[in-house]
């Protein structure tokens, strides 16, 4: 039997916190507002649930005395601008809700150079590869981490699929997914009789257990506003589609991926967000740039004689029409496939000054022309560089060193995995959870997913390292599990019993031990019938062969996106002796 409250105070001190420890404080007395401390600063000095109110030295009044109950519940606020659901944290009105995501989204279809940045970051999730981590070892811990690894392959779409789709929360700053459950009844699966005429979700598997049918995205130009209880806690959602009527999802369906939160802002914060401004001024100056060569570099000026204007300011029409004519004439000249002028050839009397003429006029003072590329590079450097991408731009330029590039691309790196760690503990704390619950599953048997980051190395400089360390006398060879990371660092085959002896052709008499069992040639006689071609099974050089290949099957794999398994006995046995 649970006890009781006050049993649980009694054994419970709140001295660090300033606080009392009986019993009788628990739960709060009602915290009084500010009108009835003012009203009791004025009338009495009893304070409401006891004591009194005493003005501090500024004449002020003094805060509510803490107790226990207090340390149980919410007095303040995150301070989130928001009404009825309504988030208005930016300051900037166009970034602000639906009008936000269309701005992010233009951001990202139309800047050739955020477009970029986006595709190496998409490009970049596709081939982490994801791990499921047992909660223990024991084998009990083991099948359900199998289970929720079937549940990832069992979906509508594909997990590098959804791995995109909730990555969207970089560019728009948060990814709302709605969460839709299946019973696993096979692939041929009976009718639903919730939707008749439809047969229930397929599934790879028929043991009846709930696994996810999809992970959704809903998007962000359709969210309109927001739940919010009493403690600010997120609780829902309001979704516009483009057909139909409005759509109330509670935070239960739901799985909200932010890569950064301020005030638990539902809406997160992109990370593009430092990169509008310029953006968008380099946008305005790309356009001012087209318009200086559409419009011949200069500003277009008609001159026509005075007469016309008087007459069309004295309200003569067709002296009028003939003023708007030449306007028209002027603001619509511009390069392209029509361009020309028809003008009248008439000269002032006893000139040879035209009375029609068209003239390109640029400024007489200063600069004539202003360099916008420039500009517009340098704009397009800060975009990248706000989110340490600027080592894109290194390749179109004259300056900038290899270690320069490596540096910003492994920081480029650390935080694209900060942004998986940060979508997988989202998964963690309520995806696995929720599913666990729903097969009945023990909440301290449930796993969790990881990404799996593949290590930059310098293989160079870890060889340098490795040979310091082995010419200063430290032992390093043999030892499993130092060869077993190198040859995970340099990306070798794994060591199995087949070609656990290849060390014997590493070393000073390589060459002498390969030509040794090497048949020895014969120049202007083929193969005899029967005859191997090649080295010996076997032999040195026919291991060294298997490696060279059995790595360049691998690299050809991780290339295509595959998956390459390194499990074997040796290795096995060095991560036993690892952990052990």
């Amino acid at each position: 039997m649970a006890a009781a409250p006050y049993d649980i105070v009694q054994k419970i001190s709140f001295r660090g916190l300033g606080g009392v420890t009986q019993p009788q404080d628990y739960p709060a007395p009602p915290v009084p507002s500010i009108m009835e401390r003012r009203r009791g600063s004025m009338v009495s000095t009893t304070r409401p649930g006891g004591g009194e109110w005493h003005p501090d030295s500024s004449g002020a009044l003094r805060p509510p005395q803490f107790n226990i109950g207090m340390a149980f519940s919410d007095l303040g606020s995150s301070g989130l601008r928001q009404w009825s659901g309504w988030v208005r944290e930016e300051f900037l009105p166009q970034l602000q809700g639906r009008q936000a995501a269309r701005v992010y989204r233009e951001m990202q279809d139309n800047s050739s150079v955020i477009g970029a940045l986006m595709f190496a970051i998409n490009a970049t999730m596709r081939r982490i590869e994801w791990r499921v981590d047992p909660a223990n070892d024991s084998p009990r811990a083991a099948a359900i981490a199998e289970f929720f690894d079937t549940c990832r392959d069992d979906m509508s779409h594909t997990w590098p699929e959804f791995i995109i789709e909730m990555q969207s929360m970089l560019g728009y700053g948060f990814a709302p997914m709605e969460v839709v459950y299946k019973r696993s009844l096979g692939r041929d699966p009976p009718p639903d009789p919730q939707r008749p005429g439809k047969l229930m979700p397929t599934s790879k598997f028929d043991d009846g257990l709930i696994r996810w049918r999809k992970i959704a995205l809903r998007g962000q130009d359709t969210i309109i506003k927001w739940f919010f209880g009493d403690d600010g806690a997120i609780e829902g959602l309001t979704q516009q589609p483009w057909q139909g009527p409005l759509i109330d999802i509670p935070i239960e369906k739901l799985l909200i991926f932010r890569p950064a939160t301020y005030k638990n802002n539902p809406e997160g914060r992109s990370i593009l967000r430092s990169a509008y401004r310029s953006w968008y001024m380099a946008k305005r100056l790309e356009e001012m740039e087209a318009i200086v060569y559409e419009r011949m570099g200069g500003i277009p000026t008609m001159y026509i004689p005075n007469q016309i204007m008087e007459a069309a300011a004295a309200g003569d029409a067709n002296a009028a029409m003939k003023l708007q004519a030449f306007k028209n004439m002027t603001t619509n000249v511009r390069v392209d496939e029509q361009m020309g002028l028809v003008l009248p050839a008439d000269l002032w009397e006893g000139t040879t000054q035209k009375m029609y003429d068209f003239q390109l006029v640029t400024p007489q003072h200063g600069r004539t022309t202003v360099d916008a590329d420039k500009t517009i590079t340098r704009y397009n450097v800060n975009m990248l560089a706000s989110v340490m991408a600027d080592f894109l731009q290194l390749g179109h330029e004259s300056r900038g060193t290899q270690a320069l590039s490596q540096n910003k691309t492994d920081m480029f790196f650390n935080s694209l995995e900060g942004f998986l760690v940060a979508g997988s503990e989202v998964m963690n704390r309520y995806a696995i959870p929720r599913l666990g619950a729903v097969n009945g599953l023990d909440p301290d048997e449930l796993p969790t997913y990881a990404p799996d980051m593949p290590q930059r190395l310098d293989l160079d400089v870890l060889s340098n390292f490795v040979m310091r360390l082995a010419q200063a006398g430290m032992p390093l060879f043999p030892n499993p599990v130092l060869e077993e990371y190198l040859a995970d660092a340099a990306g070798w085959p794994d060591i199995s019993d087949d070609n656990s002896e290849a060390h014997a052709i590493v070393g000073p008499g390589a060459t002498m031990e390969i030509q040794d069992n090497q048949p020895a040639p014969q120049p202007g006689k083929p193969p005899q019938p029967g005859q191997p071609i090649g080295p010996p099974p076997g032999s040195p050089r026919d291991k060294l062969e298997k490696i060279v290949l059995a790595s360049m099957r691998r690299r050809a794999i991780r290339g295509a996106g595959g998956t390459v398994v390194p499990m074997s006995k040796h290795r096995a046995a060095a991560r036993s002796s690892l952990t052990s």
